[in-house]
């Protein structure tokens, strides 16, 4: 998905270097297979059908029903940004995986035993900046899923009290057995509470960076190639991680707009 020349005709040497770093990152989305709810070339399909005139079918009865009580059109806009910011991050994290520092690479005989020192790098700190913008990222696409949910139940929880969690939990239990709602609930209990633990540690305790350099001394041990090996894995990891999780971002879309066309037929069937 390369850029239109139109980009590069005006440009000057700093927007040239701009268009050049666009253009490796959209390599990377190629190379990695990475998209967005949107698309790379804004098709807004979702599972086979118009996302923007499907999100309006199914809030569309609600927003009639309750005044205009929710901004449909700007929630699906930040949904997208947000989708948007979460590959545009994560490409960053594969930008600069090839070339951080090794804890196994650097290694290096002293004092009768091996050494593993964690020397940061360019690259290196570059990747943990991104570690800590991508799990806000993610934490962001999640936290306007959970205001969609929530606007079908207007009241029932103070603006203030609406996350992804809080929202799945005010669901009537009339929809439990439904297998989009049995989705929402399981990724919300799994694998959102893991990402969300990581968010919340980076805003509220500590970095990354500061995390896996704390880490590295701790473990310091008999056993420090095992452990070095271990930590840098499982640092390198976080890219495929959040990979993982682009595609589960765009699969639980889906699982909330069909949920919602499920509520949307109980509750709003009355509407014309």
């Amino acid at each position: 998905m390369p850029l239109d020349e139109s980009f590069h005709e005006s440009a000057d040497s700093t927007q040239q270097v701009i268009y050049d770093f666009a253009e490796a990152i959209i390599g990377i989305y190629q190379a990695e297979g990475l998209t967005s709810v949107s698309g790379l070339h804004k098709e807004y399909m979702l599972a086979g059908r118009p996302l923007l005139t499907w999100h309006n079918e199914v809030t569309r009865r609600c927003a009639i029903e309750h005044n205009g009580h929710f901004y449909y059109m700007k929630n699906i806009d930040d949904i997208a940004f947000c989708s948007d910011s979460l590959l545009y991050f994560t490409a960053h994290l594969f930008l600069y995986r090839p070339y951080i520092n090794s804890l196994t690479r650097d290694a290096f005989p002293a004092y009768g035993r091996t050494l593993y020192p964690n020397l940061q790098n360019l690259e290196g700190k570059r990747y943990s900046m991104y570690l800590d913008v991508v799990s806000q990222a993610a934490y962001n696409y999640w936290d306007r899923i959970g205001d969609l949910i929530a606007s079908f139940f207007p009241g029932v929880l103070k603006p203030q009290s609406i996350f992804f969690p809080s929202a799945i939990s005010i669901i009537p239990s009339q929809f439990h057995s439904s297998p989009n709602y049995q989705w929402l609930r399981n990724f919300a209990e799994n694998e959102y509470k893991e990402m969300n633990g990581l968010r919340k540690d980076i805003v509220h305790y500590h970095t990354s960076d500061t995390n896996f350099k704390y880490e590295h001394l701790e473990r310091a041990s008999t056993n420090a190639e095992t452990e070095a090996h271990e930590m840098q894995q499982k640092r390198e990891g976080m890219a495929d991680f959040y990979k993982q999780h682009i595609s589960v971002t765009i699969e639980g879309l889906e699982k909330t707009l069909l949920l919602l066309g499920e509520i949307d037929a109980a509750l709003y069937s009355h509407i014309q």
